[in-house]
């Protein structure tokens, strides 16, 4: 669970105990995703960044750094090897999980993107944007 107080909480779903805390962010967490194989925990936050982070261990593997302004919702591709993390700078952003490279920007929303998914095959992201205040809109991108 992502928290005001900066932190990831990592909790046993049987016990309900928590077994320990990630607490790197500059920030409020406002995302969190886990990937499919359950190895890694993806974490946005108003700090600006996405940090990538070792579920058994708790250790930070990456931290990815290039928005401009808030991250507030990241997705997992099914196969684990890509996040994809939207921000109010109006970017969609795309990142190898096995590098913490940017492989692209997805750029076309005029204002802020509010959500962000990715179809189950990983070949498509979907964004929605205020991108005016009358006609809000979603864009379906061709990873």
């Amino acid at each position: 669970s992502g928290s005001w107080d900066n932190t990831v909480k990592v909790w046993n779903l049987e016990t309900g105990e928590e077994q320990f805390t990630l607490s790197d962010h500059g920030s409020y967490v406002k995302a969190v995703a886990v990937t499919a194989d359950g190895k890694r925990v993806i974490s946005g936050s108003d700090d600006n960044t996405v940090k990538v982070w070792n579920l058994a261990t708790g250790e930070e593997q990456f931290t990815l750094s290039d928005h401009g302004n808030y991250v507030k919702a990241v997705a997992v591709t099914a196969d684990g090897k890509r996040v994809i993390s939207k921000s109010w700078d109006n970017t969609v952003k795309v990142w190898n999980l096995e590098t913490g490279e940017e492989p692209f920007t997805l750029s076309g929303h005029s204002s802020l993107v509010q959500a962000v998914a990715v179809t189950a095959d990983g070949k498509r992201v979907i964004s929605g944007s205020l991108d005016n205040s009358v006609d809000n809109t979603v864009k379906v991108w061709n990873l």
